[in-house]
């Protein structure tokens, strides 16, 4: 009886550790990060960022300059030196401050988002290049 006690008490505690583990999205930690996309750039810079919990992450895009346009939006997980793309999209000029991609990252590591011309998203190509600003909220 006593053992299946202890073995018992044993499992609850790993449990919850295991979901401590987890961040609240009201404790995640907010980066900046702003650059420039030329007409057929495939995603260059790649902006990087290092979580070590679970969690929710959002991204969205702030600005767009000189704007009246589309821009594609990709995360990863850094694959030696690119980014190993698990969701994208594309963010028009005109919903700025909107979350454009939210996911749910359960992998400890480093991870990585860039912005890049949305050609290969079906969209018409940049004819200038843009400047942009985004904010990833992550755990």
């Amino acid at each position: 009886m006593t053992i299946k006690r202890v073995f018992t008490a044993v499992l609850v505690c790993l449990a919850a550790s295991a979901c401590s583990s987890v961040t609240d999205p009201s404790k995640n930690v907010t980066e900046t990060f702003s650059g420039s996309v030329q007409p057929n750039s495939l995603g260059v810079p790649i902006h990087q960022f290092t979580i070590s919990s679970s969690g929710e992450l959002t991204i969205t895009v702030t600005s767009i300059v000189p704007g009246s346009t589309f821009l594609g939006i990709e995360y990863g997980q850094i694959t030696g030196s690119a980014c190993g793309v698990q969701q994208q999209t594309a963010v028009s000029s005109a919903n700025l401050g909107r979350v454009a991609i939210t996911a749910q990252l359960t992998n400890k590591g480093t991870y990585c988002v860039q912005a890049f011309d949305p050609t290969s998203l079906g969209l018409a190509g940049l004819v200038v290049g843009q400047n942009y600003t985004l904010t990833v909220s992550h755990p």
